[in-house]
C-alpha cells in the first residue's frame, strides 16, 4: 500500500482545517442503539457525508445509593472497557481502543486546568482540577487542592453522579476521546460500502469505576446507565460536490484513497512486589518485558503504573482517585527508572530517571502537561539521609505543596501527590499522522525494563499498562476497505 498521499487529498479530509473554503454543510443523526445492555451497545453509523470527530456518545449515567461518586481521573469515561469502530460489511477494524479510561485519563493530564473546570468536568465528569487554597490547619498557604470540594470533604452536590435513575446526569464523550489518534483525518462514510459501527464494551465491576464518599469500599454502589436515554450523535460533513467527487474519483484508483492515522496497541505488565523493606530502607527491583511490536511502526509510548493491593481492593491513598492512584512515596529521584530497546540496542544512553519523565512526557505531543510538580513527583520532599537526618528514610515529608485538609472520609488530599504516575517516550520527527512516522520496529521484540523502589508499607504489586501508538494506514478502494500497519 502506497505510504503518501498527495497534499490536495490530504487537506480535503481535514474538517477543521481554518483555510478550507467553500460551502460546507453539517447533517445530525441523533441514534438508538442497535443492541444495548449494561455490558454493551452497538450503534450503526448512517453511509454518507464524512464523518465528523465532533460526533459523540450521550451516556447518562445514574448512581445506585447516595454515597456513590465518580472517581477522580476518569469521571464517565471509567464505565467504557473498550471501544471499537469497525465496518459493517466485513467486520474489518478500523480503530480499537482497550482500557479506554486509563488512555484518555493519561491524555487528559495534558489538557490545561482551565479547560478541565470549563469544559470536561461538564462533558465527562472527570474532577481532576487543581487550584490554589489554604490548608485548613492554616501552617501553609497557598498549596494545591482539589477544586469543587464541599466543606465536609465531599464533591460538591452539583458535580455528583446522579442517585437514582430518575436523576440520571448524561454524559458526552466524542470520537476523539474513544480513538485520539483516529484524527484530524475523517472518515468519508459515503465511501465505505455498508457503512461503519460503533461497538462499545462497559465495565460492570463499580470497584473499576467508582469510589464512596465515606472511604469504604463496601459501600460503594453502582453505577448504571439509563438506556433508555442512551444515544449517538453522528455528524455528517458534506462539502462542495467538486471535493466530494474528487474523493470518490480517488477511491476508485488503482490504489485507493489512504488515510494515514494511529491507534493505541495495549500490553498489560504484572510486577510483583519485593519482601517488604523494614523502616529506613529501600529495595530496587528491576522488571524485564517483553511488549512485541514486531515490525511495527511506534510513534509514542504512554505508561501508566498502578499500585495494587493483594486482594484487589482500593488502597487507602486511592480511595479518592479510585484506581488512578498511585503511591506517593514511590516517586521523586530514585524512585523509578525505565529504559527501552528497539531493534536490540537501548535507545537510552543510560536508563531513564523519575525526574527526567516530566520533559519525555512533554515531547510525545511538543506540549507540556498540566500536572502541578508536587502531584506529579515531590522530588525533593522524599528524605534520603544525605542531610543528616538518618531516620523516617523514603518516607514523605509532610513538606509537600499539596493540602492535608481530608476529602471522602478521613483521606488527605496530601495522599494524591504523585498519583499522575504516568511517563511518556517519542519516536516521532514530527507530530502529525503519516505512515512512517516514528521507529520500525525489526524481527526482534521490543524489550522494556522498570526499575522501581519499593519502601516500608508501600510494597503493593504494581500494574503497568504501555500504551504503544502503532502508525497505520487505511486504504478505500472501491467501497472495501484495507486496513494494514504502516
Amino acid at each position: 500500500m502506497s505510504v503518501e498521499q498527495t497534499d490536495e487529498v490530504s487537506q480535503m479530509l481535514k474538517m477543521n482545517d481554518p483555510k478550507r473554503r467553500g460551502n460546507v454543510r453539517v447533517e445530525s443523526d441523533i441514534l438508538e442503539p442497535q443492541q444495548s445492555s449494561q455490558s454493551y451497545a452497538t450503534f450503526n453509523i448512517r453511509t454518507a457525508g464524512i464523518l465528523s470527530n465532533d460526533s459523540r456518545l450521550q451516556l447518562p449515567l445514574y448512581a445506585s445509593n447516595a454515597n456513590t461518586r465518580l472517581t477522580c481521573y476518569g469521571g464517565a469515561m471509567a464505565k467504557i472497557g473498550r471501544a471499537l469502530l469497525r465496518t459493517r460489511v466485513g467486520g474489518i477494524t478500523i480503530a480499537e481502543t482497550e482500557d479506554v479510561d486509563f488512555l484518555w485519563s493519561t491524555r487528559h493530564h495534558f489538557k490545561s486546568q482551565e479547560h478541565r473546570d470549563q469544559v470536561a468536568r461538564y462533558k465527562t465528569g472527570a474532577w481532576n482540577i487543581w487550584e490554589y487554597g489554604q490548608e485548613g490547619a492554616g501552617t501553609y498557604k497557598g498549596k494545591y487542592e482539589l477544586s469543587g470540594i464541599d466543606s465536609s470533604g465531599d464533591q460538591e452536590a452539583r458535580w455528583r453522579v446522579g442517585n437514582g435513575e430518575d436523576n440520571a446526569t448524561s454524559f458526552s464523550i466524542s470520537l476523539r476521546d474513544l480513538f485520539p489518534e483516529l484524527f484530524p483525518f475523517s472518515i468519508p462514510l459515503y465511501l465505505i460500502k455498508g457503512g461503519i459501527q460503533l461497538f462499545l464494551e462497559f465495565k460492570t465491576d463499580h470497584n473499576d469505576y467508582a469510589v464512596s464518599n465515606d472511604g469504604n469500599n463496601a459501600n460503594i454502589g453502582d453505577i448504571s446507565i439509563k438506556l433508555s436515554e442512551l444515544k449517538f450523535v453522528s455528524d455528517h460533513v458534506f462539502m462542495d460536490s467538486s471535493v466530494m467527487s474528487r474523493l470518490q474519483a480517488v477511491s476508485q484508483s488503482q490504489k485507493g484513497l489512504v488515510i494515514p492515522f494511529g491507534n493505541y496497541n495495549l500490553v498489560r505488565l504484572t510486577r510483583s512486589a519485593p519482601a517488604e523493606p523494614v523502616a529506613d530502607a529501600k529495595t530496587d527491583t528491576t522488571y524485564n518485558n517483553s511488549i512485541g511490536m514486531n515490525q511495527l511502526t511506534i510513534k509514542h509510548l504512554l505508561i501508566h503504573n498502578q499500585a495494587q493491593s493483594a486482594d484487589g481492593t482500593l488502597l487507602d491513598y486511592q480511595k479518592i482517585s479510585g484506581k488512578y492512584a498511585s503511591s506517593a512515596d514511590l516517586v521523586g529521584v530514585d524512585g523509578q527508572a525505565l529504559q527501552i530497546q528497539i531493534n536490540n540496542e537501548n535507545y537510552y544512553t543510560q536508563d531513564l530517571q523519575s525526574q527526567e519523565f516530566y520533559p519525555e512526557l512533554e515531547d510525545c505531543f511538543n506540549l507540556a502537561p498540566s500536572i502541578p510538580a508536587p502531584v506529579y513527583s515531590n522530588i525533593g520532599s522524599v528524605n534520603d539521609g544525605a542531610g543528616g537526618d538518618t531516620g523516617n528514610k523514603y518516607v514523605l515529608a509532610n513538606r509537600c505543596l499539596v493540602c492535608a485538609d481530608n476529602i471522602f472520609t478521613g483521606v488527605s488530599q496530601e495522599t494524591l501527590a504523585g498519583s499522575a504516575n504516568i511517563a511518556g517516550i517519542n519516536f516521532s520527527f514530527n507530530k502529525v499522522n503519516s505512515g512512517n512516522n516514528g521507529i520500525t520496529v525489526g524481527k526482534a521484540p521490543t524489550q522494556l525494563k522498570y526499575v522501581r523502589g519499593f519502601t516500608n508499607g508501600r510494597a503493593q504489586n504494581i500494574l503497568t499498562r504501555v500504551y504503544m501508538c502503532v502508525s497505520r494506514l487505511m486504504s478505500i478502494q472501491n467501497g472495501n476497505v484495507v486496513n494494514n500497519q504502516s
